[in-house]
């Protein structure tokens, strides 16, 4: 090769060169084609893959934490309908009571097990929250003869919050009912109003208050579970924001371009085929012998 060959490859190559730098200078992008840096291409496509999974993460857990937000005040507000329960049906042991006195407390109890099964029957967008994954309106169903039945199925609602990481947005059947009726907290609610309208007072202040206070101790279980599983979306919404805003930077760090940076390699580029264009220019200057 010539060496006025040579001279113009190596003018073609910096004008190449400077050229490219110009387009990422001007559409702010450090890839703008794939042929450019199919390495960078390559890391861009992976970054992008694994930022698109974490943003999907991100909106489970949102959406999940609402759940259990939701499942966390509800187990909260029933504890506290149970509390009132135990304490009016300890007022059944008191002395001198009547049967019109048992008959009240009856009444009071069958109030309070209503908003029970209110709450029991929280809903998020039409769906009973401890019913399960089973996507019904109810989770508990009251019967003609007063018994509460548990409606949902056995399996519990989770959602994807990372890798791996399945993380439940609620309890099932937390009010422990049986699916033929009887059974849990209202079982023995039921008992008790039933005692007392019998006139077995004693064992409604004896053995029924018993029944209820324990069902009450495995309630604030459930509520406690309740409460890590709210705290359990708290701590991963951290963690996977950060991984959003981490891949968030990887992405811009490969994709978008350093000004400063990209600068001072354009002036390095210019200076580069400025010197080969003066250089191939005086190659070409015609002498005297071109005449003779």
């Amino acid at each position: 090769m010539s060496l006025a060959n040579l001279m113009t490859t190596s003018l073609n190559q910096y004008q190449s060169q400077l050229a490219q730098v110009e387009q990422k200078l001007t559409s702010g992008n450090n890839i703008s084609q794939p042929s450019n840096d199919p390495v960078g291409v390559a890391n861009l496509i992976n970054v992008n893959a694994s930022l698109s999974s974490y943003k999907q993460y991100a909106k489970n857990i949102t959406d999940g934490q609402t759940v259990a937000s939701l499942a966390n005040a509800s187990m909260t507000q029933a504890v506290s309908v149970v509390q009132k329960i135990s304490s009016v049906l300890v007022q059944a042991g008191g002395p001198g009571v009547t049967q019109s006195n048992a008959n009240g407390i009856a009444s009071q109890l069958q109030g309070l097990e209503q908003s029970l099964l209110g709450v029991a029957n929280t809903t998020y967008l039409g769906q009973a929250i401890f019913a399960g994954t089973s996507g019904s309106p109810l989770a508990y169903s009251t019967s003609s003869t007063g018994a509460v039945s548990y409606i949902g199925n056995t399996q519990q609602p989770t959602v994807a919050a990372a890798p791996n990481v399945e993380l439940p947005t609620s309890i099932t059947n937390p009010f422990g009912a049986s699916s033929s009726g009887g059974g849990g907290i209202f079982g023995a609610i039921n008992q008790a109003i039933s005692d007392l309208k019998s006139g077995n007072i004693k064992t409604a202040a004896g053995t029924d208050l018993k029944a209820v206070q324990q069902q009450l101790s495995t309630l604030e279980n459930q509520a406690a579970q309740a409460g890590v599983n709210d705290a359990q979306f708290q701590v991963m919404s951290n963690q996977v924001t950060g991984a959003v805003t981490q891949a968030t930077n990887e992405v811009g760090s490969i994709q978008n371009v350093n000004t400063a940076k990209l600068a001072t390699q354009y002036q390095q580029e210019l200076n580069n085929y400025q010197v080969a264009l003066y250089a191939t220019s005086q190659l070409n200057q015609p002498t005297l012998a071109h005449y003779l």
